[in-house]
């Protein structure tokens, strides 16, 4: 982004990321934010049965199962009963073509010279193309399995008319539907969201082929969000051993529906200190779930207040932070950040060469400083609140239940991707 242009926006994006546009404020704002952060568990600390500092570290225990009291426990069978005789039975096409005669998707998947025509031949290509790469069938066999539609036919819907904005577009359609559906609101609000990859067997001989050693075969990954209300609204591929923390901003920035997203989690691979920061400009709470986090270390920026029994973990070299190279580089950053949410670059790109840098560039460490801080105070809420982790807990949680409802739809050739490249998958 031009520096020109960065000062006409720089004033709506500093108010969008909730974050102090004068320099000058930065120290004090960010040295407030953390003290509250220790002031909330210095104050909890006595009835906190979660984590206790034992010997200089922290120890910490498991969180209790949520259990309902038998009465509601004889209610919630009898509702699972009532929903299991009354739930209703439908073939994925079927399904396909009533949400179509809602929201009308497939309009954006007509050709330019039918565009407002609703002809019942066209809609029923449009839908058997998206089913032969949706369910992973393929375009060939697709032709074998249903009449009336040719081989050349599929592949000139694929090549000329799925592209990728009326796909982004109609995805948002889908969710926005979702998010307006009076029962999706039991779910979530649509304001917190979870991303989460799930791999796929890739055994083409291509650029992008990379083998798993955990998965124990060639795989992709599918890196996918998903909000509170089970709405996927953005999804990915990427190399399985791939940097999925340079991704982890992708469906904050490219998602293209009405979520008004406030809080995002993401499991251990995604939890780099630098993505702290990314999502703080981007004006939204990160709060992931990272494995072994009481062996991380933490940081204070105040030198001069009285740290409680957390002292203990703050006598590593480097815990003090001081904020001289945030405060010269907080213009840049902002302006880096602000590239992205404007769209001069692309999210995962950008993060990608951050992260190649060490801590040798001023703008790197600027970053990575930041990020500390921010970590920090989320670990220290995570520390005492339960409510904070359970809603964190059960989102991810709900990201893996898509990727299971995802595999039990792409079902064709057992779920393994044949394409020879990326494209077609996207």
């Amino acid at each position: 982004m031009s520096d020109e242009k960065w000062k006409g926006v720089k004033e709506e994006f500093f108010k969008r990321a909730g974050l102090p546009q004068n320099n000058e404020l930065v120290a004090n704002y960010f040295m407030n934010r953390l003290n509250i952060a220790y002031d909330g568990y210095l104050l909890s600390e006595k009835d906190n049965f979660y984590s206790k500092i034992e010997s200089g570290k922290w120890v910490l225990s498991k969180d209790s199962a949520e259990k309902l009291p038998p009465e509601d426990e004889k209610k919630l069978k009898e509702l699972e009963k009532w929903f299991a005789s009354h739930m209703r039975n439908i073939k994925l096409p079927d399904l396909i073509v009533e949400v179509d005669n809602d929201l009308q998707f497939t309009e954006l998947f007509m050709p330019s010279n039918k565009e407002g025509v609703r002809d019942i031949k066209d809609i029923c290509d449009i839908i058997v193309t998206i089913m032969a790469h949706g369910c992973n069938i393929g375009t060939y066999t697709m032709t074998k399995l249903v009449q009336d539609i040719s081989y050349d036919k599929i592949r000139m819907i694929t090549d000329w008319q799925l592209s990728d904005e009326g796909l982004r577009k109609a995805l948002s359609w889908l969710v926005n539907a979702l998010s307006n559906l009076e029962i999706s609101k039991n779910w979530g609000e649509g304001k917190t969201s979870s991303a989460d990859a799930h791999l796929v067997r890739f055994k083409e001989k291509v650029l992008q082929q990379s083998y798993n050693p955990k998965f124990g075969d060639y795989a992709l990954e599918f890196y996918t969000f998903v909000a509170d209300n089970y709405a996927p609204y953005h999804s990915t591929p990427v190399e399985s051993i791939g940097n999925e923390a340079a991704h982890a901003l992708d469906g904050i920035y490219y998602n293209e529906s009405d979520l008004m997203l406030e809080e995002h989690y993401t499991d251990t691979k995604a939890a780099t200190t630098i993505n702290f920061s990314a999502f703080a400009f981007a004006g939204v709470e990160y709060n992931p779930r990272i494995k072994g986090i009481q062996n991380h270390k933490i940081y204070k920026v105040d030198k001069d207040k009285d740290y409680g029994s957390l002292i203990e973990l703050l006598k590593h070299r480097d815990s003090l932070i001081k904020m001289d190279n945030i405060v010269e580089q907080w213009d840049r950053m902002a302006h880096f950040y602000a590239s992205i949410s404007y769209g001069h670059s692309t999210a995962s790109v950008s993060l990608k060469k951050l992260s190649t840098l060490n801590t040798k560039n001023e703008f790197y460490k600027a970053n990575l400083q930041l990020g500390r801080i921010l970590k920090t105070e989320n670990t220290l809420k995570n520390m005492v609140d339960h409510t904070k982790r359970r809603k964190r807990n059960k989102g991810l949680l709900k990201g893996e239940e898509m990727h299971q409802l995802a595999r039990d739809i792409s079902y064709g050739n057992r779920g393994k991707i044949t394409a020879r490249d990326l494209e077609p998958v996207t």
